[in-house]
């Protein structure tokens, strides 16, 4: 067995006896030292549905923390849940509302998310008859001692182990960032090329522990998602740098120097990520130097690259001019996602025109653009909500109407069985019913041997328990079931008296809430996110070709910009507007993302060759960037035959993009026509040079290193359309 697959199961063994050391040491105390039935069931239950139907991410700390997070909100749900017991309508309406809030509330988060199974179970549980709210008290301080005995069982039983913080991934890209930028034109050695792709590579979402993932729309982990996009960006420049052609060929001084301020800058955000203590005014890493060290390297070797070079050879030095400028502009935007990351807010009004418009948001509206951004049918979070909350009432009103005498086991079906696409609900639920009639048959044969013993059934919960949930994460659905099948028949002999009856009540119980998560599986999205995949595709492609125009508008037409600040040299308002209409591409990467993680996650019955969507995101994330920077750069192209030949390439590359975005929408077959190269000859035909001794020297300057950032960034966006087309 590989390492991978023994530390699987010993995290699952650890989880079973942390639960099982929790749920048994909650009900004992309740039911046998202080007489509490009502607290006994609450205590254990709370330790299930949290510490194993949930899937709380992290490490010991991590999970006890998001436990001990999540006690107001168990306090509401069973507050709720015994309340609206007192009609059928109002338990069905409340589930209704629920199910959606609780399931619709993983876009904040994967802790959340990996919470809410649990905390529908805890509105469950006391929704049901006998409508008891004399009883609530006991419910209640049932649920406050499971959540404490889980949270401390979490932190000291077992524990998963500490992961590295985010903050320290990212401390390691800028310190292997800042050894990579210290070679002038030397060979970079193998083994620091290697670890400075390892630590890119540990920053990609995938390569997070969930837990870690800074996930959620506060600004510190908008900042750490800022910087972690700028440190993969400036690895993977200094990476393409050293690895291009000509990488070993003498650098001017400028570039020497500019390498150099790159190094001591991102050392010095390596620093304060290393320490992570709250940044006071005038300390932490400084930009100012590497950006005035980065000006006439960016302006002058600019006017060197469209003056000096022969057309053939114009664009290899273009792109590794721009490789080193890109390099330190993503220093720069990691040095200030640092400064922000440590309570410096002032970096929204940062004179580059760097893009921070969210730094001096307040927590409520940046909590409310997160929530709804997904309220659209076309978000696979909201498809999900609605089919779990429309499953969760339609079995409440079931169990309801028909006075099922344990109705309570026809919802945990519906929200345990119930999947994303029919397909894997129908496998889900031939599984599930195979274990609980074997676990039904078992338990049947228990209660009619063992009778009324409760102290037989006490000495077994333990080890049925133990044995029920490492066996199930490890078997398989049809284990789980008849395990806690096993669970629940030993549990509640010891809290009233149950014949060998309750087994079958058991598997008909299921069996109705099988049928109905199908239903609703069958009528809500039956086929996952198989489709959206596609239409989210589309709909970011779409969002790239817009961003490209409004970026190019920016760049070329600065009079008509003046609400940009442009004109006027403000970059700061600059810098707002752009993050304003940042919320459309950021929004449509989002909604990308959640839909293409699902679709890997399911199942399907044959293996359809799929495009390299995570091309699409790429090409995202290069649009969002230029039009981060791009806008608030200082400059004005006045030449009209370089604008227009500007114009024109932003368009046929935003053309490129709303062709595939068609093509994903229609879902064609034939294979998509090619895009053409960015015709960068044209370019040189047209740019206006510039004598030694104009007097506009300077602003040309900057006019033409405006031009050339400009041309790389929408060479790269070509590249990735062509690849991607190729991928179709």
């Amino acid at each position: 067995m590989s390492i991978q697959g023994l530390r699987g199961h010993r995290s699952v063994v650890g989880n079973a006896v942390r639960v099982t050391t929790a749920a048994c040491v909650g009900f004992y105390l309740s039911r046998y030292g202080l007489g509490l039935t009502a607290m006994a069931v609450y205590a254990a239950f709370t330790a299930v549905s949290l510490g194993a139907l949930a899937r709380i991410p992290g490490s010991g700390r991590q999970r006890a923390a998001t436990v001990l997070t999540a006690v107001p909100a168990g306090l509401l749900l069973l507050t709720l849940g015994t309340l609206l017991a007192v009609r059928t309508w109002a338990a069905v309406l409340g589930m209704l509302v629920v199910g959606f809030v609780i399931a619709y509330a993983g876009t904040t988060g994967p802790r959340i998310a990996g919470a809410a199974p649990g905390m529908q179970l805890l509105y469950i549980l006391p929704c049901f008859p006998p409508y008891a709210p004399a009883l609530l008290g006991q419910r209640l301080a049932g649920f406050l001692l499971g959540a404490a005995l889980l949270a401390a069982a979490q932190r000291f039983l077992l524990p998963e182990p500490d992961t590295p913080p985010f903050r320290r991934l990212l401390a390691g890209a800028a310190d292997a960032a800042a050894d990579l930028a210290q070679l002038h034109g030397a060979p970079a050695p193998g083994p620091l090329l290697d670890r400075a792709r390892s630590a890119a590579d540990a920053l990609r979402p995938s390569r997070v522990p969930p837990a870690d993932l800074p996930a959620s729309p506060t600004v510190a982990h908008k900042a750490m998602q800022h910087a972690a996009e700028a440190a993969r960006t400036l690895l993977a420049r200094l990476d393409a740098l050293h690895t291009a052609e000509g990488a070993h060929r003498a650098y001017r001084p400028e570039t020497v120097a500019l390498l150099t301020g790159i190094g001591d800058a991102a050392r010095g955000a390596a620093r304060a990520l290393h320490d992570g203590r709250r940044l006071r005014p005038g300390q932490g890493p400084r930009a100012a130097e590497l950006e005035r060290e980065l000006g006439p390297v960016r302006t002058h070797q600019a006017l060197d690259t469209l003056e000096r070079l022969d057309p053939d050879d114009r664009l290899v030095y273009l792109r590794r001019r721009s490789l080193v400028v890109q390099a330190a502009d993503a220093t720069v935007v990691l040095v200030l996602a640092t400064r922000l990351l440590f309570g410096d807010r002032s970096v929204g009004r940062d004179t580059a025109g760097h893009a921070f418009g969210y730094a001096r948001g307040h927590a409520p509206a940046l909590w409310w653009l997160r929530l709804t951004s997904h309220l659209t049918p076309r978000s696979v979070i909201f498809q999900n909500a609605c089919r779990f909350a429309l499953g969760l009432a339609a079995a409440r009103a079931v169990a309801g109407v028909l006075d099922l005498q344990h109705g309570f086991w026809v919802l945990l079906a519906t929200l345990t069985l119930t999947r994303t696409t029919s397909l894997e609900t129908r496998s889900a639920i031939r599984q599930a019913l195979l274990g609980t009639l074997a676990g039904a048959v078992l338990a049947g044969g228990l209660l009619a041997l063992v009778d009324d013993r409760a102290a037989v059934y006490a000495v077994l919960l333990p080890l049925v328990m133990l044995l029920a949930f490492t066996l199930g994460p490890l078997r398989g659905l049809a284990w789980a079931q008849g395990g806690f099948t096993l669970v629940v028949a030993t549990l509640f002999a010891q809290v009233s008296r149950v014949t060998w009856h309750l087994a079958p009540v058991r598997l008909t119980d299921v069996l109705a809430g099988s049928v109905i998560g199908l239903i609703c599986g069958l009528v809500a999205w039956p086929r996952g996110a198989g489709q959206e995949v596609r239409r989210s595709m589309a709909a970011l492609s779409a969002a790239i070709a817009a961003s490209i125009g409004r970026t190019a508008t920016r760049v070329v037409d600065r009079t008509g910009a003046g609400r940009t600040g442009m004109a006027t040299g403000g970059p700061g308002s600059a810098g707002r507007d752009t993050e304003a209409d940042l919320g459309a591409i950021n929004r449509a990467l989002a909604l990308a993302r959640e839909s293409l993680a699902q679709y890997q996650s399911e199942p399907r019955e044959r293996t359809a060759r799929q495009p390299d969507w995570p091309a699409v995101l790429v090409a995202a994330a290069d649009a969002r960037r230029g039009e981060r920077l791009l806008p608030g750069r200082p400059g004005r192209i006045t030449h009209r035959e370089t604008g227009d030949w500007l114009r024109r390439a932003a368009d046929d590359t935003a053309a490129g993009y709303r062709a595939l975005a068609r093509r994903l929408d229609a879902d064609h077959s034939a294979p998509p026509d090619r895009s053409p190269p960015l015709d960068v000859r044209g370019l040189l035909a047209v740019v206006q040079r510039i004598p030694r001794d104009s007097p506009d020297r300077e602003s040309r300057a900057l006019a033409a290193a405006l031009l050339l950032d400009s041309v790389i960034w929408l060479d790269g966006l070509t590249t990735d359309l062509t690849r991607i087309q190729e991928e179709i």
